[in-house]
C-alpha cells in the first residue's frame, strides 16, 4: 500500500481516504483500513485529521508535517493541474495591496461546496467555505478573481492608493485576462461588481 501511495502521491503531501481507496480498489474494504492501521501505528503514514493522512520524512526534528493550508489548496482550490476554487475574503485583498490584516480565518471559495456558505474546522484553523457562483476552471479562475474581488473591494481605498490599481493592472496583464471572459462570468456576479469595474477604469485593460 504505502509503495502505491508514494508512486502516486509522493510524500509529504495529502491523501484522503478515499483516494487511498481507489488505489487500493483491488483489496477489501476491512482490509484497506487494516493496512492503515498498520502504517499508521508504524508511523509509516501519518494521520493528520479525520479520513486525511501523509506519507512522512525523518528531518532533525522528527517526522515531517504538512500544514492546514496544504490540505485546503487540495481540497478546495487545486490539485494536479485542475482549479476548482480560489481564497477570497482578507487572503484575496492582500494580494492586490488592499489590506495588510491579517486574516484570522481562511476563505475559500470552490466548486467543491453545495452550501453558499459553510463554516468548519480544520486543526482548530477557522475556514469559510463559499459555493462559487458559476463552475470555477482553469479557463476561466483569473476572470474569476477580478470579479470576487469587485465584488467586495472597498473603492475609496482603491482611489486612494495608487499601488492598488498597479497591482490590479498587472495582473491582468500577466495573466492576459480577456474582456470576453470577463463578460461572461459577470452576469452571476452583483451588479456593484460591473459598476466598480467601470468606475476602476480597469475594465479598459483587458485583453
Amino acid at each position: 500500500m504505502l509503495e502505491r501511495l508514494r508512486k502516486k502521491f509522493g510524500v509529504n503531501e495529502p491523501i484522503f481516504t478515499n483516494e487511498i481507496l481507489d488505489v487500493m480498489s483491488d483489496y477489501s474494504r476491512p482490509r484497506v483500513f487494516q493496512l492503515l492501521k498498520k502504517a499508521e501505528n508504524e508511523q509509516k503514514l501519518i494521520k493528520f485529521d479525520k479520513g486525511i493522512y501523509y506519507i512522512p520524512t525523518e528531518t532533525r526534528y522528527g517526522k515531517s508535517i504538512i500544514s492546514v493550508e496544504q490540505v485546503i489548496r487540495k481540497k478546495y482550490v487545486s490539485d494536479k493541474g485542475n482549479v476548482f476554487g480560489i481564497y477570497g475574503g482578507l487572503h484575496l485583498q492582500q494580494n492586490f495591496m488592499l489590506t495588510y490584516q491579517v486574516p484570522t480565518a481562511i476563505e475559500v471559495i470552490t466548486n467543491n461546496e453545495t452550501m453558499w456558505v459553510r463554516e468548519t474546522k480544520l486543526k482548530n484553523r477557522e475556514i469559510i467555505l463559499k459555493k462559487s457562483r458559476v463552475t470555477i476552471t482553469k479557463e476561466n479562475v483569473d476572470a474569476y478573481i477580478i470579479l470576487e474581488l469587485f465584488t467586495n473591494i472597498d473603492m475609496k481605498k482603491y482611489f486612494d492608493d495608487i499601488s492598488i490599481k498597479r497591482e490590479i493592472i498587472k495582473f491582468i496583464k500577466e495573466r492576459i485576462i480577456k474582456v470576453k471572459d470577463v463578460i461572461s462570468l459577470a452576469k452571476s456576479f452583483p451588479s456593484k461588481t460591473i459598476r466598480n469595474l467601470m468606475e476602476s477604469g480597469v475594465i479598459y485593460e483587458f485583453a
